[in-house]
């Protein structure tokens, strides 16, 4: 009986995660910008290993929340505040970028990638620091509940609920990206990226505003 309650404890911590990932990747942000930029440029291959790796720091964050959420919550010295600022400032800073500077093009015959697909992805979601906070929030939420459980199969679950809802979010923007390649032109590629850029400026904007205490 205590192995049946087990089992299905993980399973609602996997579908629990993966939900509370596919909702919290739905807001625009570096992965999920960075993801949509590279398939246009690079197709599809390419923007699929990079929505792998930029699911993988999901997985290494929930499963580092789910440890030790509470102790976390409590050393980082910059809070959710703090943190809600420097994200703020990373999403000002790309919508400049991709209203008044990026012109998205396919990649020219010859050119290089800096860096790996996959390596990228994970680089970029580990420079995130607002998803340990999110992480630590969802778990710290399912106290109330009654879901308290720390045994390694729930930390898996956990972990790989968000990898799931993160990858499948980011392997539809790679759909969208290729459609976006094949169907628009220059002109219309340029206009879908400004209001991207146009997204990241609300968000950033809100975010401070919010952090600053003077919208609710």
């Amino acid at each position: 009986m205590c192995c049946k309650f087990a089992v299905l404890d993980a399973l609602l911590l996997f579908v629990v995660a993966t939900v509370a990932s596919s909702i919290g990747s739905l807001q625009a942000g570096v992965v999920n910008t960075a993801v949509l930029t590279h398939t246009v440029k690079w197709g599809r291959h390419a923007g699929r290993r990079m929505a792998v790796g930029g699911s993988i720091p999901e997985f290494i964050y929930a499963a580092v929340a789910f440890a030790g959420a509470g102790w976390l919550v409590e050393q980082l010295g910059i809070g959710a505040t703090g943190i809600t600022i420097i994200v703020s400032c990373i999403l000002l800073v790309l919508g400049v970028y991709f209203v008044f500077v990026y012109r998205p093009r396919p990649a020219a015959p010859g050119e290089d990638k800096l860096t790996g697909d996959l390596r990228r992805g994970v680089l970029l979601g580990m420079a995130n620091p607002q998803l340990l906070l999110f992480w630590c929030g969802v778990k710290l939420m399912l106290v109330p509940v009654g879901i308290t459980g720390d045994s390694w199969p729930q930390l898996l679950a956990f972990a790989l609920g968000a990898f799931t809802g993160a990858i499948i979010l980011l392997m539809i923007l790679v759909r969208l990206g290729v459609k976006a390649q094949e169907k628009l032109s220059p002109k219309g590629l340029r206009t879908l990226f400004r209001s991207i850029g146009g997204a990241l400026l609300v968000a950033g904007c809100y975010g401070m505003l919010r952090a600053l205490a003077w919208v609710p």
